[in-house]
């Protein structure tokens, strides 16, 4: 078991190295804060969480927070993104210890939907500069001041820097269809950063930008914080307090999926708030659980919190020995990687589906936070779609029947089981109906029905999926009753279906019953 733990921790440190230090210099700080911040909040979070195989790390969710922050608060700058780390960590511990932490739960997924997009295009623009070898530009709160920035300045651009970025994408992508695609970005920067180098290519390195990445961690000091700091940067604070919790628990979520395991969703809030209250002692930026490295990790055999606390070990070790060579990486490279990763944010496929297959509602709430974000700021752009969610939501629920909770028995004997879903699957109730509905596990089969449930929203369609794939994991069947012909025409448009399989959705209870003891 320590032998697994110890190459998962190695494998996802390969894969922290560059997206801490990408997702530090996106927000405007060094690279050496990120690493800083992946070896101790990760370490932390690691020992203190309540997930086993998470992992925790700077994260592009945060990018734009941060980036507000540094751009807004002028006064405080780099000092105010510290303040940020050791209150809103206090936000995180006080959410854990409250129990308030499941209320992150209720955002919608089309408002998720709308705000990561709206970061990946915060982080496309402001990566532009690189990308395009342009000389630093001014910053501003304004979306659009930052795209007339890089318009002013496109004379400045070098063919360098721009051979280098699309190498890195270009390596990235054919690196991550031929080999695991988690390796892709350090190796797509590697590949990248040789070829500038042996073609003696004109472009800036980290360390012409930031100066010599440090060879060991800095001293630990706690970060002057004032009463005007807490005034100035609570709004923010709140802001960056939702994403590392929203994102933490979903991350602990995949994790849980793949490795069979159960995280305290509580504890788990505390050991990251604990985790992004010591970052900042030693220079560090907020943190949180990242789906991506985490899912690595489960995916690689982790078996304990031994695995993360090896992966910041095995960053630190490479902080010691390998800084020199970490800053000759070009600027242009994480450019690349960071545009990568932009582009993919803004996931143009899950925008038709909300347009095509749900509620416009749904759509409406993903494309009003998106456009909020991007142009006013992320907390105005999730506040606009949860005001959207709650009109949807009093909206489609007027006239809805609604029973009272859901009911379970068990049919025959314990190898199939029938659950009764009572009333509308809406983001705030979906997952908890589902899972209250379904606690008991059969053997062999589950008959889910759906007859009373005449509104089912992107959320409850998201919950409803990922309670079936969660069944298929372990072998079991689900078959879907009661379903009206409206209701087939959601779950056929959305893909319900076609996890379930068409032969096993009926429109009566009976004949699902039937069927499942047939089987």
């Amino acid at each position: 078991m320590l032998r697994l733990d110890l190459v998962a921790g190695l494998t996802v440190s390969l894969v922290s190295l560059p997206l801490a230090m990408a997702f530090a210099a996106a927000a405007g700080l060094g690279p050496d804060v990120g690493l800083v911040t992946a070896i101790v909040a990760g370490g932390v979070a690691a020992l203190m969480g309540g997930s086993e195989l998470n992992i925790t790390g700077p994260a592009g969710s945060l990018i734009g927070v941060l980036a507000g922050v540094l751009i807004a608060n002028q006064i405080g700058g780099y000092q105010d993104v510290l303040a940020l780390g050791l209150i809103g960590g206090t936000i995180l511990i006080v959410l854990g210890l409250s129990g308030l932490g499941k209320l992150v739960r209720l955002v919608p997924l089309p408002v998720i939907i709308g705000f990561t997009g709206g970061i990946g295009v915060i982080i496309f623009v402001s990566q532009l500069e690189d990308a395009l070898g342009l000389p630093k530009l001014a910053k501003s709160p304004n979306f659009h001041e930052n795209v007339g920035a890089v318009f002013g300045a496109i004379d400045g651009v070098t063919l360098a820097a721009i051979g280098v970025t699309a190498l890195t994408i270009i390596l990235i992508e054919g690196f991550g269809r031929v080999l695991p695609q988690a390796f892709a970005p350090l190796l797509g920067i590697v590949g990248a950063a040789l070829v500038a180098w042996v073609f003696g290519l004109d472009v800036l390195t980290l360390e012409d930008k930031y100066g010599a990445i440090p060879r060991s961690l800095p001293t630990p000091a706690v970060p002057a914080l004032s009463l005007d700091q807490i005034t100035r940067l609570l709004p923010a604070a709140f802001t960056m307090a939702a994403l590392c919790a929203l994102e933490s628990l979903l991350s602990a979520s995949a994790s849980d999926a793949i490795a069979g395991k159960r995280h305290n969703s509580n504890a788990e809030l505390i050991g990251c708030g604990i985790a992004n209250m010591a970052s900042p002692l030693f220079g560090g930026i907020p943190a949180c659980g990242a789906i991506a490295r985490t899912t690595l990790n489960a995916r690689s055999g982790a078996q304990t919190r031994v695995a993360g606390v090896f992966n910041a070990l095995a960053l630190l070790v490479i902080m010691l020995f390998l800084a020199p060579i970490v800053g000759q990486v070009p600027t242009a490279a994480l450019a690349g990687l960071l545009i990568l990763i932009a582009i993919k944010m803004v996931d143009i496929r899950a925008y038709r589906r909300l347009f095509a297959h749900h509620h416009w509602t749904d759509f409406s709430m993903m494309a009003v936070t998106l456009l909020a974000t991007v142009f006013a700021s992320l907390v105005i752009g999730i506040a606009c779609g949860l005001a959207i969610a709650l009109f949807a939501y009093f909206n489609r629920a007027h006239g809805a029947k609604s029973t009272s909770g859901t009911d379970r028995e068990v049919t025959g004997s314990t190898k199939v089981a029938l659950a009764n879903v009572g009333g509308p699957l809406f983001f705030h109730t979906a997952r908890r109906v589902l899972e209250e509905a379904t606690s008991h596990t059969p053997d062999v089969a589950l008959v889910l029905c759906l007859r009373d449930t005449e509104v089912i929203d992107a959320s409850g369609i998201q919950a409803l999926k990922d309670l079936l794939r969660a069944h298929h994991e372990d072998e079991r069947l689900v078959y879907l009753s009661g379903v009206s012909d409206s209701q087939r025409d959601l779950l056929e448009r959305t893909g319900v279906i076609d996890i379930v399989g068409d032969g096993l959705v009926f429109t009566r209870r009976d004949a699902a019953l039937l069927a499942a003891h047939a089987e």
